[in-house]
């Protein structure tokens, strides 16, 4: 080799190690392997919330051929749901696909044993804790809505309070979402009790983009009001204090000075702290109605505090539960749907369609897909305190106590709906139906609250010593369904058990000393046999309806002033004819002699009609609301009235006797299972039916021994009880057994 090839190669040489040396690679020849990758967090499972690294594209399956969902920003956070190779799926808001997983910031899961360190439990306030929250969502209604309409106005998401009104409609869904978006919040139109929470306590965005802390106050259970609180709360807490005798002023809805010092002198009166906050302790005492006036004089005991409930230890089932699934996941399942009213049938383990229908009811009504398997995204929500249970339109079970005035119940508990002008529904027409027993309203409940029946409100709270405003709020309706409301002052019931034009109208179902009198009145001109037995029933109206007749009276059957004042003067009204003419028969069956269970002769069961409520059996209930049950098994039959159409009939038993009879049916036990029936109608016609003995909810009739009311199935369609729920479902079946039995007595 020539010398200059030596030298060419020795520079060639330098070269090359003045390279490795820059990259990092040893003179030698060897090159160290590249630097491992970032450690990944570890995650005990699935779904996990991480973050984009750049911008990426969400696709609808694993390819980039794959339709495009949407395109999320680098640095958002996302859920990661699962892993197939190298695509995840996530969600992002309101979207969910799949996208590369090199673009996000990947966790390894892997199941992790640690021993976890007991960590302080914060005290929140009633405010705070997202536990006091319902999920709410479009079509639901109550004071839980309103309090969120009201603070949605107050940050600028609807456009005034009076948009306010209790009822989760179009509006209120488009002000959540535009909240949900301001907040960065998934914009879901759904409010979870974490997003409730937040508005009530935190300072949630307003319209302008601005942190606000919102004044209406929350509807938690506890929540107290302060300075500058507002909302229809805070106007109902006004309204507690002016029927005390405490408060003077205006029904503001606002939480001011004067309505501050009113509680001091309200607390200092009942021994409470007089610091004027209105606190669980306070609300309570005053919203029971036992605390005392500003003139009384012995102070009374505070209620006691309700002792705290312990937090549910639930059992979450480790794998998807679905149509025929069985075991310990299963029945973890059912349990927790018998909890929530969703399921009825037994804990058994096995999920076959009555467990799969229960779910996919709970589903539909917790904005989750309605398909009937139990995955993580329901398991999230069934197994946490913002479940929503079972709740059917008009009370159809025994869910949750309804936000609307409930007669006979505890009232100190009834979280009461302010009814004012231009309302419309069924609490209503409940209103309106104990102002024309008490006097103060004509003509028929139409269930509008117009000019008249503002009117009658206004004239039965200045009868009662109560702030005659026209608005029916919580110290009106306890008033007007306590039991102690003072009637109109041409309906008020004399001291002397004698009936008088002072007497109150008497009708069928009344019941008391004052019928009693009548009766008494009727025998005596013999229009009446037997005994006066203080019930006022068929017997007696048709007695009525004769004398009226005889009288050249309106003849309705109704004694009312008239009538009263004509039976009351023997020498100027007409006497029965010697041989007492046989009223007029109602096609409706007549009791049997007696007063026994049975009814006088057992129905033709040729003559029971399968109609569907909807199409035809609700326009009967509508037009003979007094109607008879006959239980074809035992032949015991029972009087009611039908007061509320809704997705069945509700019903009371009118007379105290006519609750005993249905007691017997059922075996003198109280049930929800329901008993298929026949209802027999004052125009003669016969329908098949189910219902059940158990009380709830409202009650208009306070001398029936029955706090509450009852409800009437009649038949309908498989698509139209799987839309309501399970309890239809079994009233539906039980309806299809008695019917069935009933073609046998036929054939």
């Amino acid at each position: 080799m020539t010398q200059l090839k030596k030298n060419l190669l020795r520079g060639l040489a330098a070269m090359l190690a003045v390279v490795l040396c820059l990259t990092g690679a040893a003179v030698t020849g060897s090159i160290e392997p590249a630097a491992a990758e970032e450690e990944q967090e570890i995650v005990p499972s699935y779904p996990y919330t991480t973050v984009t690294k750049v911008k990426v594209n969400l696709r609808r399956s694993r390819s980039v051929n794959s339709e495009l969902i949407y395109r999320i920003p680098a640095g958002m956070q996302i859920t990661v749901t699962e892993k197939n190779g190298n695509w995840v799926h996530v969600e992002y808001g309101k979207y969910k696909g799949w996208l590369r997983g090199e673009y996000i910031v990947l966790k390894t899961v892997k199941k992790i044993r640690v021993t976890p360190t007991p960590t302080p439990i914060p005290t929140l306030t009633p405010e705070e804790n997202a536990g006091g929250y319902i999920m709410l969502k479009k079509g639901m209604k109550g004071v839980e809505v309103r309090c969120l309409q009201e603070a949605l106005a107050e940050l600028g998401f609807l456009n005034s309070r009076f948009a306010a009104d209790g009822n989760f409609g179009d509006a209120t869904e488009k002000a959540v979402i535009a909240l949900q978006q301001k907040n960065d919040y998934p914009d879901t139109g759904l409010v979870d009790a974490n997003l409730q929470a937040f508005i009530y306590s935190g300072k949630p965005r307003n319209s302008k983009g601005n942190a606000q802390k919102v004044n209406t106050v929350s509807p938690a259970a506890g929540a107290t009001i302060r300075r500058n609180n507002t909302g229809a709360l805070v106007g109902e807490l006004q309204q507690m204090l002016a029927g005390k005798g405490y408060y003077k002023g205006k029904i503001t809805n606002i939480y001011d000075t004067a309505t501050i010092s009113a509680v001091k002198a309200f607390q200092k009166k009942n021994g409470l702290k007089a610091d004027g906050l209105a606190g669980a302790e306070t609300r309570k005492l005053l919203e029971s109605g036992q605390g005392l006036g500003p003139n009384d004089e012995t102070t009374p005991t505070p209620p006691p505090a309700p002792s705290a409930t312990p937090a549910p230890a639930w059992v979450i089932p480790g794998a998807k539960v679905q149509n025929g699934s069985e075991g310990e996941d299963a029945r973890n399942v059912q349990q927790r749907l018998q909890e929530l009213g969703y399921y009825r049938g037994n804990i058994d383990g096995k999920f076959f369609r009555a467990s799969v229908n229960a779910l996919k009811s709970f589903q539909t009504n917790n904005g989750l897909k309605a398909d009937g398997v139990a995955g993580k995204d329901t398991y999230a929500v069934l197994y946490s305190t913002a479940a929503i249970p079972f709740r059917v339109p008009d009370t159809e079970a025994p869910a949750t106590a309804a936000p609307t005035p409930a007669p006979g119940s505890n009232q100190g508990s009834t979280v009461w709906t302010t009814l004012r002008k231009g309302m419309r529904g069924t609490d209503v027409k409940q209103l309106q139906e104990n102002l024309i027993q008490l006097g103060y309203l004509g003509g028929k409940p139409d269930g509008v609250y117009g000019i008249q029946t503002m009117s009658a409100v206004r004239s039965f709270q200045k009868a009662n010593r109560l702030t005659a405003d026209g608005v029916a709020g919580a110290v009106t309706l306890k008033m007007l369904y306590g039991g102690n409301a003072k009637p109109a002052e041409n309906q008020g019931e004399t001291a002397t058990p004698a009936p008088s034009s002072s007497s109150g109208s008497l009708r069928q179902g009344s019941t008391g000393t004052s019928v009693k009198s009548l009766q008494e009145k009727l025998i005596e001109q013999g229009y009446l046999t037997g005994k006066a037995d203080g019930i006022f029933g068929r017997k007696t109206l048709a007695a009525v309806k004769a004398f009226q007749k005889a009288n050249k009276l309106t003849v309705d059957g109704i004694a009312g002033n008239r009538t009263l004042q004509t039976l009351l003067n023997a020498s100027k009204s007409t006497p029965a004819p010697a041989v007492t003419p046989k009223p007029t028969a109602t096609p409706a069956p007549t009791l049997a002699p007696g007063g026994g269970d049975a009814i006088a002769g057992r129905p033709n069961a040729s003559r029971v009609i399968y109609a569907n409520w909807y199409t035809t059996v609700k326009d009967v209930c509508r037009k003979y609301p007094y109607a008879t049950v006959y239980d074809y098994t035992t032949g015991i039959s029972w009087q009611i009235h039908i007061f509320s159409l809704g997705a069945h009939a509700d019903f009371e038993p009118v007379t105290a006797n006519d609750t005993m009879r249905m007691r017997r049916a059922f075996g003198d036990e109280t049930t929800w299972n329901p008993k298929p029936v026949w209802v027999i109608f004052a125009d003669g016609s016969v329908y098949m039916a189910s219902t059940h003995d158990t009380p709830h909810g409202t009650s208009h009739n306070q001398d029936n021994n029955f706090s509450g009311h009852a409800c009437l199935h009649f038949p309908r369609t498989q698509e139209q009880v799987t839309a309501i729920g399970p309890y239809a479902t079994s009233h539906q079946e039980a309806i299809d057994a008695g019917w069935a039995a009933t073609r046998k007595m036929v054939y």
